[in-house]
């Protein structure tokens, strides 16, 4: 699978994990969508309440390797990878606000 392919569908899995916590937890709230920024190196995850300007860092991703980064700020990703998009459960590294801490 390319890098491209993958990343749609960790993209998408996260998409789903997100709408059932939200459905869950913030049933009133708006509706969280994820949306994909590509940069030179890095592509950027951010979350966005549909209807509402509000946007926000969801995790980067490395397109050379697929690893699975957290963000240090909203132009760049921290140091360590939290997983990797190429992995048999991709989503594993996030969570329903981002990239998962290190343990």
């Amino acid at each position: 699978m390319d890098t491209k392919a993958a990343l749609t569908q960790f993209v998408a899995l996260a998409q789903d994990m997100l709408d059932a916590y939200m459905a869950k937890h913030f049933a009133l709230n708006g509706k969280k969508v994820l949306t994909v920024e590509p940069g030179r190196r890095y592509t950027r995850i951010v979350t966005q309440t549909e209807g509402r300007d509000d946007r926000s860092c969801y995790c980067f991703v490395d397109m050379t390797n697929g690893d699975v980064l957290m963000s240090a700020s909203w132009k760049k990703p921290a140091k360590h990878a939290r997983g990797n998009i190429f992995d048999a459960d991709p989503i594993k590294a996030v969570g329903p606000h981002g990239a998962n801490y290190m343990r």
